[in-house]
């Protein structure tokens, strides 16, 4: 199955068509416009909800598929993981330093978003 990734924003990320990120997704959707003084950041392919890819040609996106169809997952993957995949796929383009980050284990950012969801807007891990 051929899936359409997301695309994020981020200010450090190269602009317009220097963004490997911008040429990939164009290539991936002709009819994408990079816009030149536009930060193409990064490029996810997964099922996080703050940028889902789709199945192309299906308009539904691949939470939506295995959502569907866990059988896409297997038995130990969506027993473990629900419908979402243990990883997010991402190509960066850098243009500024990024600074040093430093990621909880699942249960400790299971817990901090649960107390604090505006500062830490995601529970899972990033084991990287």
């Amino acid at each position: 199955m051929e899936l359409i990734p997301s695309i994020q924003t981020y200010d450090w990320g190269k602009c317009g068509d220097a963004s490997k990120v911008a040429v990939l997704f164009k290539n991936i959707k002709p009819d994408f416009n990079i816009e030149p003084h536009k930060p193409y950041a990064e490029l996810w392919m997964g099922t996080h909800v703050n940028g889902p890819s789709f199945v192309k040609h299906l308009e539904k996106s691949l939470y939506d598929i295995v959502t569907e169809q866990p059988s896409y997952l297997g038995n130990c993957v969506q027993d473990k993981f629900g419908n979402n995949l243990p990883y997010l796929l991402k190509v960066l383009s850098i243009q500024k330093a990024l600074s040093i980050q430093v990621h909880p284990s699942k249960e400790h950012a299971e817990k901090l978003h649960a107390e604090q969801p505006k500062i830490y807007k995601d529970p899972n891990h990033k084991p990287e």
